[in-house]
């Protein structure tokens, strides 16, 4: 298990979300699938959600500006500066989708998106490290950047946030593992080609679980969906999935 109570190193995700057409019912779902206790805390309509007292994500509305997209999880990768980091963005071709701004004395938060189009977030830590919890059944353990243009990607993350990027082998599709202060954080890699050609580019996060085929009965059994087939990887057993709005994530069974 990681804990945190300091600010994660520039570039490591260190929050998700999920932006729902229903965050009450996306609340009750993923709080009877991963344990998670979820809460008002800055806003009434925002949920932060934990386990054990720790926080491990969050589920609120969709953003102002974002409310015709699909329902989405957001990875948020850590900065000491958003504004700093949001001129590197347009720097290496991306955008601004929703401008910076102060979540309370929580922190600073923005969402752009890559040159492929994937969204994701900024957080600059305030009072809120963002996750405190890692790698434990219920919480983040891995994000990835997938796309149609795996070197474009790459490009751009590494200009942006400085990553050293090491090419993984052995998979169907070009895959490169990201590292910050010489760890592997996150991933880039291209869309597998089974997926569907309407598919976006988009960040995929991993929730660790104790059991991967009793997470995936539970999802198809409330209304959520299986994607392609479950997977026994060098890493874990693993399934990527909808949520019931049709939200993506995935789960990995560690060890």
């Amino acid at each position: 298990m990681v804990e945190r109570n300091s600010p994660w190193p520039p570039g490591t995700p260190n929050w998700v979300d999920l932006a729902a057409d229903d965050p009450v019912a996306a609340a009750e779902f993923y709080a009877g699938l991963f344990g998670w206790a979820t809460e008002h805390r800055s806003s009434p309509e925002y949920f932060v959600c934990s386990l054990d007292g720790e926080d491990v994500g969050g589920i609120g509305p969709k953003q102002p500006g974002t409310e015709r997209l699909p329902s989405r999880w957001t990875t948020y990768l850590a900065t000491d500066q958003v504004e700093h980091t949001l001129a590197a963005v347009r720097a290496g071709g991306g955008r601004e989708v929703l401008e910076p701004c102060d979540i309370a004395a929580q922190g600073r938060m923005a969402i752009a998106a890559d040159p492929n189009g994937a969204l994701f977030g900024l957080w600059q830590a305030a009072d809120h490290v963002g996750a405190e919890r890692r790698a434990t059944p219920g919480s983040l353990v891995w994000s990835e950047a997938l796309s149609r243009d795996h070197e474009v990607a790459k490009k751009f993350y590494t200009s942006v946030f400085d990553y050293r990027s090491e090419e993984v082998g052995g998979y169907d599709t070009q895959y490169a593992a990201l590292y910050a202060d010489d760890r592997p954080v996150a991933g880039t890699g291209e869309l597998h080609p089974s997926m569907p050609p309407e598919t976006p580019a988009h960040w995929l996060p991993y929730f660790a679980t104790a059991g991967v085929d009793a997470t995936v009965n539970q999802v198809v059994g409330n209304g959520g969906a299986l994607q392609g087939d479950l997977l026994d990887t060098d890493f874990g057993r693993l399934a990527v999935l909808n949520d019931p709005e049709g939200a993506r994530f995935a789960v990995i069974q560690l060890g």
